[in-house]
């Protein structure tokens, strides 16, 4: 990395930084261009040399987020639900990928997909993931469609809030958990019942 691309790296770090700390206190919606610069400690002349305005900050990190997560689940959900892992639990490879891409983004996510984020993001990613899953169905049985006794768009709808929320349980946490530990949560998520999971036994 150059001199200029390091100088351009450690603007938009603290550019990110200073959104994210004003963001603890105020929504994503009041956050001015002049919060941000008094936080970081850099001139407006310098944030309007990388951004148009605050709007083109938040799209350019999340169309960023978006294209990676996106990358990864086109080149990685194939194959993904081979029965023999969900049983197991298993992780697959794609959980634990899309978790890295996560936790390499950690403070700005818990302060995205938080209160004072964009709830336009965390509907991004459910669309992303429940076509990805769609996707995936089709190539594993022929179709893109669910158990008979549930409409798809609530077992859709099941399946990806379960996942998603166990990665924002994760990234607004204090806990200490690692990604293999999440991963495994995740699936244990997908093939235990409510029942099991809540420890009631079947008499």
């Amino acid at each position: 990395m150059t001199t200029h691309e390091e100088q351009v790296a450690q603007t938009h770090a603290a550019i990110i930084d200073a959104l994210v700390t004003v963001g603890k206190t105020k929504p994503l919606n009041r956050i001015t261009i002049s919060d941000i610069t008094r936080t970081s400690g850099i001139s407006r002349g310098t944030f309007y040399l990388h951004y148009l305005d605050k709007d083109d900050l938040i799209n350019q990190l999340t169309d960023q987020f978006i294209d990676r997560l996106q990358t990864l689940l086109d080149e990685e959900m194939h194959g993904a639900m081979a029965y023999q892992n969900l049983v197991t639990g298993q992780p697959y490879p794609v959980v634990i990928d899309v978790l890295d891409l996560v936790a390499a983004n950690k403070p700005l996510l818990r302060f995205l997909l938080g209160v004072n984020g964009d709830p336009a993001l965390y509907r991004h990613i459910i669309e992303i993931l429940q076509s990805a899953i769609l996707a995936e169905l089709s190539n594993v049985k022929g179709r893109p469609n669910f158990r008979k006794d549930i409409p798809q768009s609530y077992a859709l709808s099941l399946v990806t809030n379960a996942i998603m929320s166990i990665v924002t349980t994760w990234l607004m946490g204090d806990d200490t958990l690692d990604k293999q530990a999440v991963a495994a949560i995740i699936m244990r998520t997908l093939y235990l019942s409510p029942y099991e999971i809540l420890g009631i036994e079947r008499q």
